[in-house]
């Protein structure tokens, strides 16, 4: 299939999703959240980057936001298309902010996998809150992952005052649970930076 007939066909699926009762519009929108994961071999970044394309998305979202499966599905979708093909507008913030307290644990941890990588997060105003509140999501073994990444991403702007807490939540996770000494290592590496920057000099050992 040409890159104009793809784009064609998803696009008229999107339109359909504008207009579908509620009773199909879970299907479809499972349908593009399939099709965001897809290797082509066509150039489906240029389609999904599309500003039109999140906004047509996020204005279903808007429209289904008191039914928890349809929003679920729509958050998943809009953020692995933030995440796979670097789209970040302020809309598309703006709806995932509107949602971060959910109470929905996977439409929690989709954004939590995704929010803290827009530049516009710097300025929010429970960003460290938020951020410490990350390994507390369910599944908590795949949110423990996505608070290092977001911990390694921020490590130069955490406040002294949080490091001792955040030393604490990976210490508590390494030496509870078995995991592999690449990935042990790796939470090692962070308690160590924020050790050594926080006053204290202990030396980490990598006995468990």
């Amino acid at each position: 299939m040409s890159r104009i007939k793809y784009g064609e066909e998803i696009l008229r699926i999107i339109d359909e999703l504008e207009t579908a009762s509620s009773t199909n519009v879970l299907s479809l929108i499972k349908k593009i959240n399939r099709e965001t994961r897809q290797e082509l071999g066509i150039d489906i970044k240029a389609f999904f980057s599309n500003p039109t394309i999140i906004e047509k998305l996020i204005k279903i979202g808007q429209k289904y936001e008191a039914d928890d499966q349809i929003l679920e599905e729509i958050i998943k979708t809009v953020t692995n298309i933030s995440w796979r093909f670097e789209v970040k507008p302020q809309n598309l913030y703006d709806f995932l902010v509107r949602h971060i307290e959910s109470k929905n644990n996977k439409i929690k941890f989709a954004i939590a996998s995704c929010v803290p990588y827009f530049s516009q997060f710097n300025n929010y105003n429970e960003k460290w809150e938020y951020i410490l509140s990350i390994p507390k999501i369910a599944p908590k073994k795949e949110s423990i992952l996505l608070f290092r990444w977001v911990i390694e991403e921020q490590i130069d702007e955490i406040p002294s005052d949080l490091k001792e807490n955040i030393v604490t939540i990976m210490e508590n996770y390494i030496y509870k649970v078995n995991l592999d000494i690449t990935t042990f290592k790796n939470y090692i590496d962070i308690v160590e930076q924020l050790k050594n920057t926080d006053g204290s000099k202990k030396k980490i050992t990598l006995s468990r």
